[in-house]
């Protein structure tokens, strides 16, 4: 059974990109697996992959935005009009412009987040040439993919089998990074009970519950705000 682990050379190259405000084209491989993701001054602006599932049609498919049945003609109406798949959508009217921009973005990070709990060969080259499809800091986009789309199993791990030379640090909620990530009102509840000092183990013991808790400290770890 393959026990995933967060890739954290993978995390501090990111960290180390955007605190530098440095570009950079970042490829994982593992097996056949490859997925790459694209810096520009510090921030994500887009991720490639060569994996059928994480395709956009797949992708709206697993969502329920999309009818199965209709990702094959739609898919051949783009070819023949040599146009993209979510622009075909479009067109057809089975998607909004706001809707597709809003799953590229998700796909962007999910791609991003998957990366993240690659065991895999990782390699640093300069920027290529690609248009942006967003451009998000990579302290918020590191902590979006930690709280949506990297595997809980990887997270877990991380956290609950810490290094055993790092010492406690507490939460830091005044840093600037922490009000970037727009938190909600049980996520600042949450903040609030690690910057008070609470340890991990004794606030999931307490009843709170388990994934988002799980989530929110690892994407705080990830960016460097608590550990």
């Amino acid at each position: 059974m393959t026990v995933l682990a967060l890739n954290r050379i993978l995390l501090w190259t990111l960290m180390d990109l955007e605190r530098r405000a440095a570009s950079a084209c970042l490829t994982v491989q593992a097996g056949k697996a490859k997925r790459v993701v694209h810096v520009s001054h510090g921030h994500l602006v887009g991720a490639e992959s060569n994996l059928k599932t994480e395709r956009i049609g797949d992708m709206l498919v697993s969502e329920g935005l999309l009818d199965a049945a209709l990702l094959e003609p739609v898919a051949a109406e783009a070819a023949r009009r040599k146009t993209l798949l979510g622009e075909q959508l479009v067109t057809d009217g089975l998607l909004s412009a706001a809707d597709l921009l809003a799953a590229l973005d998700r796909q962007v990070t999910f791609r991003m987040g998957a990366a993240l709990s690659m065991r895999g060969v990782l390699n640093v080259d300069p920027p290529r040439g690609l248009q942006p499809s967003l451009q998000v800091p990579l302290t918020v986009a590191v902590a979006a993919a930690f709280r949506a789309w990297v595997p809980l199993a990887a997270i877990e791990a991380d956290l609950l089998m810490p290094d055993e030379d790092e010492l406690p640090m507490p939460l830091d909620d005044s840093a600037p990074a922490f009000a970037l990530l727009e938190l909600g009102p049980a996520e600042l509840r949450l903040t609030r009970r690690l910057a008070q000092g609470e340890r991990l183990d004794a606030l999931l013991a307490s009843g709170a519950p388990r994934e988002p808790v799980l989530r929110l400290a690892g994407a705080l770890r990830a960016i460097g705000l608590w550990r």
